[in-house]
């Protein structure tokens, strides 16, 4: 598992990653860092990689941690005292989490002399999270180092910006990850979707467990399909053929994306701007084809934003099933 996360921040960040074994091992580290970046450009993967290298017992000749020994494989499986991992519980991280890290950084490391915080989601912190963190930053304890996490640094406290070492993580290109992804176990099938979908690895392989994504690609495909064709039954597939998908509110939410991709090629292709290395739904083209030849530009506009509109719907409270149905139904009348 170690080994496995250090192979995957040496491919998303090969230069960030090197760049901080040779300042760990050089002495050179500064005592809080804020890694800025989209989700999958390997910010926290790389705030691990630097406390396995300051706890690792065996390093390897370039610097990097060995990914086997007990330090590392306890920091991974976030076991390690002196390694304090902190992130939003909800929506953002609550006063409970702040007296943590109060009480937290009064302490001395429990092993050796090194503490490593990482604070993933910093930009989430209540006022008094941010002014505990202010407080360690202005006065840090022994050799205490921070790594905060964010995907938008200005909604970090200008104070602990300009108290922090900013790293900005470089955009990882779709050819590149999609590279990755396919050397990490993505299933070809399901590649471009997955990668439409997000940028983090971890997600992708969440989706695609038990080929859940793949099912998901499938149902969606047959019920575009019937809709293409002007078939009622497209109504009826969204109970027999998407609904025993559907667990969660995060389920849901994945099942209204993989609606919009399918459309939103559907534009791509109207507007002669896709290409085939990178079709979400090869499986559909003769549907799309079928499609273009019966729905204008207008209309094909239309439904995409019928399809967008449905992310709102979601944050109510309406039911998930009564939101694809309508979609459904309104769709059949565009067409």
């Amino acid at each position: 598992m170690a080994k496995e996360e250090i192979k995957k921040i040496q491919n998303l960040q090969p230069k960030l990653a090197q760049h901080f074994m040779t300042i760990i091992s050089e002495n050179e580290l500064t005592h809080a860092y804020l890694f800025v970046g989209s989700a999958g450009s390997g910010r926290l993967e790389l705030a691990k990689l630097a406390a396995m290298r300051l706890f690792c017992q065996n390093p390897d000749d370039q610097g990097f941690p060995c990914g086997v020994c007990n330090e590392c494989r306890r920091i991974i499986e976030k076991e390690h005292p002196d390694v304090v991992e902190i992130e939003p519980d909800g929506q953002s991280i609550k006063v409970d989490q702040v007296r943590f890290l109060k009480s937290e950084f009064s302490k001395s490391a429990v092993e050796g002399n090194q503490k490593v915080f990482i604070i993933f989601a910093a930009e989430t912190m209540t006022t008094s999270a941010a002014n505990s963190l202010l407080k360690f930053i202005e006065e840090p304890v022994g050799n205490t180092v921070a790594f905060l996490i964010t995907s938008n640094r200005n909604l970090i406290l200008p104070t602990i910006l300009s108290r922090s070492q900013v790293v900005e993580f470089p955009q990882i290109s779709k050819s590149q990850l999609k590279e990755i992804a396919a050397a990490a176990g993505i299933p070809a099938g399901t590649l471009n979707l997955s990668i439409s979908l997000t940028n983090d690895l971890d997600q992708m392989k969440k989706l695609n467990e038990n080929d859940w994504l793949s099912d998901i690609q499938q149902a969606v495909g047959k019920w575009f399909d019937k809709l293409v064709n002007k078939d009622d039954m497209a109504f009826v597939q969204v109970a027999t053929e998407i609904m025993p998908l559907v667990h969660d509110k995060k389920s849901q939410q994945v099942v209204l994306d993989v609606i919009t991709a399918i459309w939103h090629e559907t534009l791509e292709h109207e507007f002669q701007i896709s290409r085939q290395d990178s079709e979400v739904f090869p499986q559909q083209r003769n549907s799309i084809d079928n499609a273009l030849r019966g729905i204008t530009q207008l209309k094909l506009v239309a439904i995409m934003q019928d399809c967008l509109a449905t992310r709102r719907q979601l944050l109510g409270n309406i039911s998930f099933q009564n939101i694809v149905e309508s979609l459904t139904l309104t769709i059949l009348k565009r067409i």
